[in-house]
């Protein structure tokens, strides 16, 4: 996990003073190298400082995130075929946020208005606020038994939501 950017009620605040973002975002340009699951070094981080929290994608999951419209369709799609994963709704991006196990291939995934958040990059963690609200669970990690759904399965439920129609491979 890294530190980012909160949002205040008005606008999100790192402590970079040049930081121009209008969104959230760790809060360090260099964050992969900084990233870290011990709990004194996060302890420290949120001592002088207010900030969300940003899950570092890659390592143990991969995140694809899918607009609305489509991922309501998908996450149905994963129900009906027996599978469960932790999914986050990003209400500012209008998309949800899929955890799936490391591998998921971007050139698999065709739908527009997709991203897959592989190594090197990052997600905010629920419950991060945001300009429309929190980011929040619709399907909770204890409620997938904390494991992301393997990468295979994610890209049948897009051909079975047919979200992608014979873009998927």
């Amino acid at each position: 996990m890294v530190p980012a950017a909160h949002f205040d009620g008005r606008r999100y605040v790192c402590v970079q003073v040049d930081c121009e973002e209008d969104g959230p975002h760790p809060v360090w340009r260099l964050w992969q190298d900084r990233a870290s699951t011990d709990p004194a070094t996060v302890s420290s981080w949120y001592r002088l400082f207010s900030f969300a929290v940003a899950l570092a994608t890659g390592v143990v999951f991969d995140v694809l995130e899918l607009p609305e419209s489509a991922a309501i369709r998908v996450q149905a799609a994963l129900t009906e075929a027996g599978h469960t994963t932790p999914v986050a709704v990003w209400r500012e991006r209008e998309c949800r946020l899929f955890w799936t196990r490391p591998g998921l291939d971007p050139a698999a995934v065709t739908v527009p208005g997709a991203r897959v958040r592989g190594a090197g990059n990052w997600v905010p963690a629920p419950p991060t606020p945001t300009r429309r609200g929190a980011v929040q669970w619709a399907v909770s990690p204890e409620q997938a038994e904390w494991q992301p759904v393997e990468p295979a399965a994610l890209i049948a439920a897009l051909a079975l939501a047919g979200v992608a129609g014979d873009a998927v491979r």
